[in-house]
């Protein structure tokens, strides 16, 4: 930043160099002696004071190399020239520069948009049409925006991605936890959703129960239903499905579920007048859930019994629960551009940085507990963490040491579990839960443990997407059968033949292996913006996806997972559907993915015709007219 605001180069060059920082935390120091540090930070009071004062930057925006190169000095490692471009776009947007990509359509089009869902991606989009001027109604069945964070009401629940990064670019937020629990977010949520004027556009209670094309009149005819059971139909000229995937509770059908005398639900269903101080506490499950859950809890209650069937690996969560200190909130609060470095440091951090590390190694010789050589060095280093944390306890290591790779499955950030794991009214069980009694849970070995109160932190039906409604699309065919039931694909994890003018965020392939979920429902709602603003200017009604381009993304999704870590033998995760293939996250690093969806266009798609169309040979295909 000091550099951006002076222009002198000596600032990306030693003896102001920070070192790479390691593991996840802020490297705070930045590996420098404390003489150089208290002169950046005299240099950095009077950058502030400069750029208070009205002065403009000397470098006002950095062209995609310049904000490698700052980037690469803020790290301290190679940043690769790829990124250049994807970086300083997100720093004109995140600086409040307007980017120019929403600009608004011309006044009466007609188009008339649904939103599915108020979570995360249907705030996205419904701010991204909001700017394009075209019209549009959300619906969601719960009563305020939110998503998953008004129904995951446990104690201990709270984002495990840092606040900064978990945040929209349109909507800079002063948070004062460094990791926000669950009720700042849900504010958050509630805030933006107003601040964007998408609450008058809005129908909450409501339940989008059925999707059927109307391929005669192009138009998406739309079956609701409201919390009184009334039904409702509305038609519209496309849709934008934010309905999010973690969002049906998986509770397995065991024997005697239905004997249990105590309380008994989904972690996610978490009853509000529960108190479990003092009580017997089952969790089944050691996944992101319990992994907030169990420390939680386990100083009140009087017993807790962990079922684990696998072992997580977990990373250090340094400022876990902590407050940013009032002299960084105060500048990431007031400096744009502090803000916006911020959140590239945070998001190299949290990606692509990680991401580079997951990929096989076909000549590393140990494939059976890691996957390449940084990548053994990851377990290395998380399992001296785990040792330093359970010192004394080495009873418990071999329950906790994963035998697969690391990042096999979703990482974890330690927010007290080992130090819970210690304590002498936890129990960790390494068997599967068999079956359910009167008082308590019965596990492989037969044995039964009591308890008062069980919580099935057992995670979602992550494979089956968009199953919440019925989506019927041309030719009558549903959107289940076209999945074939768990075997979601889609372009861009955004589109899928036969299905003209159906928009998913967060579809098939779409969540990052690593990095902003945030980011990564943005990008995928510029690209359907691009795509409604080049309709309304050539006067298109709907268009389809084509298969052969349908099919192509589909193959390089299939060959570039088997190259990943989430295919490697030894893991079993909801990342892969019931045949085993990568249906959850994206295989790509993040800026390949960015690549294609920004690139990616009307020439993709197809037009979907009138019902009697001049016969021609081929169908109508769109091609580049001008930049869209």
């Amino acid at each position: 930043m000091i550099y951006q605001v002076t222009g002198d180069e000596r600032w990306l060059r030693p003896p102001y160099l920070p070192t790479r920082s390691k593991g996840l935390g802020d490297h705070d120091s930045g590996g420098l002696t404390e003489p150089v540090q208290e002169e950046i930070r005299a240099a950095g009071v009077r950058a502030l004071l400069d750029l208070q004062d009205g002065r403009a930057p000397a470098v006002a925006l950095p062209d995609p190399e310049q904000t490698r190169r700052m980037l690469e000095v803020c790290v301290g490692e190679p940043v690769d020239r790829s990124y250049g471009e994807m970086f300083a776009r997100e720093f004109r947007r995140r600086a409040s520069v307007d980017d120019g990509s929403a600009r608004p359509v011309r006044d009466g089009s007609g188009l008339r948009v649904l939103v599915i869902g108020a979570g995360v991606s249907g705030i996205i989009a419904a701010h991204r049409l909001e700017r394009m001027g075209i019209s549009y109604l959300v619906v969601d069945r719960h009563d305020a925006p939110g998503g998953n964070w008004l129904d995951n009401r446990y104690p201990g629940a709270g984002v495990d991605t840092p606040s900064h990064l978990y945040s929209f670019s349109f909507a800079p937020r002063d948070w004062a936890q460094h990791f926000e629990l669950r009720g700042e977010l849900e504010r958050y949520f509630a805030d933006t959703f107003d601040r964007i004027g998408a609450r008058p556009r809005t129908r909450f209670g409501t339940e989008v129960v059925r999707a059927e094309f109307d391929e005669g009149r192009r138009l998406w005819d739309v079956e609701l239903r409201d919390a009184n059971g009334l039904h409702d139909s509305i038609s519209v000229n496309a849709i934008v499905s934010a309905v999010g995937i973690l969002n049906r509770p998986f509770v397995p059908a065991l024997p005697g579920l239905d004997l249990f005398g105590g309380r008994s639900f989904h972690s996610s269903q978490w009853p509000d007048d529960l108190d479990v101080t003092g009580q017997r506490v089952a969790v089944v499950g050691s996944g992101a859930s319990a992994m907030q859950i169990v420390p939680a809890i386990a100083p009140s209650v009087r017993s807790l019994t962990v079922f684990q069937r696998t072992p997580p690996w977990i990373a250090p969560f340094e400022k876990f629960q902590q407050p940013i200190d009032p002299g960084s909130r105060y500048l990431l609060r007031a400096f744009p551009l502090y803000r916006t470095w911020y959140w590239l440091k945070l998001y190299w951090q949290f990606g692509d940085k990680v991401l580079d590390a997951l990929r096989k190694d076909p000549d590393w010789p140990h494939p059976e507990r890691a996957v390449n050589a940084r990548n053994d060095g990851h377990r290395e280093f998380f399992t001296q963490y785990i040792r330093d944390e359970l010192a004394g306890r080495e009873d418990l290591l071999g329950k906790v040491v994963p035998g697969y790779p690391p990042f096999g499955k979703r990482i974890l950030l330690d927010n007290g579990w080992y130090r819970a794991l210690r304590r002498p009214n936890v129990e960790l069980v390494e068997e599967a839960v068999t079956g359910v009694v009167e008082g308590g849970v019965v596990s492989s070995s037969g044995a039964v443990r009591e308890a008062d109160v069980l919580v099935w932190a057992t995670g979602f039906t992550a494979s089956r997407f968009v199953s919440s409604l019925e989506i019927i699309g041309r030719d009558g065919q549903s959107l289940r059968e076209a999945w074939d039931d768990d075997d979601a694909r889609a372009y861009l994890g955004v589109t899928v033949p036969g299905f003209p003018n159906l928009f998913l965020l967060g579809g098939p392939n779409s969540f990052p292996g690593s990095g902003s979920f945030m980011h990564f429902m943005e990008v995928q709602m510029r690209h359907v913006g691009r795509l409604l603003t080049g309709m309304l200017d050539l006067g298109i009604r709907a268009i389809d996806v084509r298969r052969d381009v349908f099919d192509e993304y589909a193959d390089l999704v299939d060959r570039t997972s088997a190259t990943t870590v989430w295919t490697h033998p030894g893991t079993d995760t909801f990342f892969r559907n019931s045949r085993g293939r990568l249906v959850f996250v994206s295989p790509f690093r993040n800026v390949e993915y960015w690549r294609r969806a920004q690139s990616a266009g009307l020439e993709d798609y197809e037009i979907v015709a009138e019902p009697h169309p001049v016969p021609s040979p081929t169908s109508p295909r769109l091609r580049h007219t001008h930049s869209y």
